[in-house]
């Protein structure tokens, strides 16, 4: 009789054990999912906005918008004027041509002057203040020249409104 009580006094022992820190590891679980809810663990918003094409082809500014619509500015270091043929976005959201009317300059830039290219990526509305990250490749031919080249570039920017 004196080993079932001292056996029920051991089995007591370990669930009230196991069901202590069952509950402390709840309680964490459920600390760690209200920080994530939060946004405590998004690293993006800690990422600087980006925009790299290289030396000759400088990237001045970038902005892109909850619609879609994203925007960079840059510069004709070349040394030459150049004309831009065609311009291609690859992000998540898939691969677009930004060859419509009013998109890429249609004349020739010279060298040192600033253009602007304008696009919409998606018809998807995208979440703001979120980061945007894609891949740009600008298709050009230098004046006097029928060759084509191209400059790709990487872009992470912060979407707006």
């Amino acid at each position: 009789m004196q080993n079932t009580r001292r056996e029920q006094k051991k089995g007591q022992a370990a669930i009230e054990f196991l069901v202590t820190y069952g509950w402390a590891i709840l309680g964490a679980f459920i600390a760690i999912g209200a920080l994530s809810y939060f946004g405590i663990f998004n690293t993006q918003k800690y990422v600087n906005d980006v925009c790299f094409f290289g030396d000759q082809l400088t990237c001045e500014d970038n902005i892109a918008y909850q619609n879609g619509t994203i925007g960079i500015q840059l510069r004709n270091n070349f040394g030459v004027d150049i004309s831009i043929n065609s311009t291609t976005i690859k992000s998540d959201y898939g691969t677009v041509r930004c060859n419509g009317a009013g998109n890429i300059p249609a004349v020739s830039i010279p060298s040192g002057n600033v253009f602007n290219i304008n696009c919409i990526i998606t018809n998807l509305k995208l979440s703001t203040n979120n980061k945007l990250k894609y891949k740009a490749t600008v298709t050009f031919q230098r004046t006097n020249s029928s060759n084509l080249h191209n400059q790709t570039g990487d872009v992470m920017v912060t979407v707006q409104k």
